[in-house]
């Protein structure tokens, strides 16, 4: 398999989201240099990698990873852009882990998109931070290939992007899917202040950030859970009057949640939150009765409007 064909339809999807995600949540100016094959024997990480498994017609892993100076000033402006305030780590901390991993989540889910209008079988899993890199032989068990693609950061150092290949299945490519559509807010009261909302996301960073937001507009009656199993026994157990979601999460997905909770008898609003914006994804949300959606990133500077819009606050 040449390298234009795997850049093409496979890591291009990402290196785009890549640059648009790296200006979105950090202001950062990134440029991608041209794809080449590594040499599987030698290919050895540079220092932090966020990582995401592939599986189904296409076996292998994404991965970024970077020098420990750009993951740290990364990592930095993430937090900075998502809290409005300023962060001077020099190492890399749980906090910018967090960060570079939310990052990554929001490239691999709006990544899907791009991926979701072919038939192309495959799936990826929740982003997550590899601290040590050292050991390469879990990633590289059964590769055969390992396409890198270097991204230069203006001012700031270089990140690649790799997709180590076990197998791939071509034969899928091609055939075209309808586009995403935007989801009509279907919520229509004002959400009064005294209201208790339950926020859940498997980040504490989103929660973290959302709860801020929540609180700039008078909303302090805020619980949390952080996956789907612990959101279903939470409306059970807290009857709260709003929700906001995740969709990907570690254990208990999102949808699968939202199903349940319909099916207990809730009519909770619930507006779902995810990076994720393929069609079929968001019409089966939508199925089973939202009120709207966000697709991630959400900012500081953004943040707090957005989600007024959907408590239908003046």
């Amino acid at each position: 398999m040449s390298v234009d064909t795997i850049y093409k339809v496979i890591l291009y999807p990402f290196i785009t989201e890549s640059i648009a995600s790296l200006k979105a949540m950090t202001n950062l100016e990134g440029t991608a240099g041209d794809p080449f094959i590594d040499n599987v024997d030698d290919f050895r990480f540079k220092g932090y990698a966020v990582c995401s498994d592939v599986t189904g017609n296409l076996d292998g892993v994404i991965m970024m990873h970077h020098y420990p100076e750009t993951a740290i000033a990364i990592g930095n402006s993430v937090c900075e852009k998502m809290f409005d305030e300023k962060y001077n780590y020099e190492e890399i901390t749980e906090e910018l882990a967090n960060a570079l991993a939310e990052w990554g989540n929001t490239i691999v889910g709006r990544s899907t998109d791009l991926h979701g209008r072919y038939s192309l079988d495959y799936n990826f899993s929740s982003p997550y931070f590899v601290h040590d890199v050292s050991d390469m032989a879990q990633y590289l068990a059964g590769v055969t290939e390992v396409v890198t693609v270097p991204i230069t950061i203006e001012g700031v150092g270089r990140y690649y992007f790799n997709l180590l290949v076990r197998s791939v299945d071509y034969q899928q490519v091609g055939v075209k899917r309808e586009e995403s559509r935007g989801i009509e807010n279907t919520h229509t009261n004002t959400l009064s202040t005294e209201s208790k909302i339950l926020l859940v996301d498997d980040s504490a960073m989103i929660r973290k950030a959302i709860k801020r937001y929540l609180s700039q507009l008078g909303y302090n009656n805020i619980i949390e859970a952080d996956d789907g199993a612990s959101a279903i026994t939470s409306v059970a157990q807290e009857s709260p009057d709003f929700m906001f979601m995740d969709v990907v999460m570690n254990e208990v997905n999102g949808d699968e949640a939202l199903r349940q909770i319909r099916a207990a008898g809730s009519n909770v609003p619930i507006v779902m939150l995810s990076s994720v914006t393929d069609k079929g994804l968001v019409d089966k949300c939508q199925d089973l009765g939202i009120s709207g959606f966000i697709f991630k990133p959400i900012q500081a500077d953004s943040g707090a409007e957005i989600i007024k819009d959907y408590l239908k606050i003046a």
